[in-house]
């Protein structure tokens, strides 16, 4: 599966290594009590929200990161 800023949330936490590589660039993501309602957005629109703290630089290395999961 090849990942993207398209990519939902919960399909990434599904692969060890897109979860890896969120917990990277995310701290504290994987244990975050608002996981459950964000498993449904891609990263594209989980940048949209201020608190998710995913500037469109951080979104850019995160999915750069996540292209290189084979």
């Amino acid at each position: 599966m090849v990942f993207n800023e398209n990519s939902k949330l919960g399909d990434l936490l599904q692969n060890d290594s897109a979860t890896a590589v969120l917990e990277q660039h995310l701290p504290g993501i994987t244990t975050n009590n608002m996981l459950a309602m964000a498993k449904g957005f891609t990263l594209k629109q989980l940048s949209g929200f201020p608190q998710a703290g995913l500037s469109e630089a951080k979104l850019t290395e995160l999915v750069n990161d996540l292209k290189e999961i084979e």
